[in-house]
């Protein structure tokens, strides 16, 4: 089986310069980006801007340079799925207030880039974490 799914990894410049990243907290129990399966119809932006509205009810300037795409596989109930995760970066103005969709994610957090890998549980976050953050610089 294979599934296509998008996501971002939204930022946001704090007026002392610093980068901070959100991370979401699923109801499974792990930290990672907003993402979340493709429509038909949509682009892998389409999908990165409704998932993170749909989980954060946040809006953001999404950019297309430098996407990161992941592919894997894994074992749901009994059957492997090979999955292609397309990130992107994506600017979230430092006034947005996160929202969280409860039926999905249970907490969030904003932290600077270099604590992610603290966070990240998951497969996916640890490999998109050398993320081109050297952009903020």
């Amino acid at each position: 089986m294979k599934e296509v799914a998008s996501g971002c990894i939204p930022w946001r410049r704090m007026k002392n310069g610093t980068v901070e990243v959100l991370m979401i907290l699923r109801t499974g129990g792990y930290w990672e980006f907003p993402k979340g399966k493709q429509e038909k119809g949509e682009t892998d932006g389409d999908t990165a801007l409704r998932e993170l509205k749909e989980e954060t009810n946040l809006k953001g300037n999404l950019s297309t340079e430098h996407p990161i795409s992941l592919r894997y596989t894994f074992t749901r109930n009994g059957v492997n799925v090979e999955k292609q995760v397309m990130f992107f970066m994506c600017e979230i103005d430092l006034k947005s207030k996160v929202s969280i969709e409860r039926k999905e994610v249970t907490d969030y957090i904003w932290l600077p880039t270099e604590d992610i890998e603290q966070k990240a549980m998951s497969f996916t976050v640890r490999r998109v974490q050398f993320t081109p953050f050297c952009l903020f610089s």
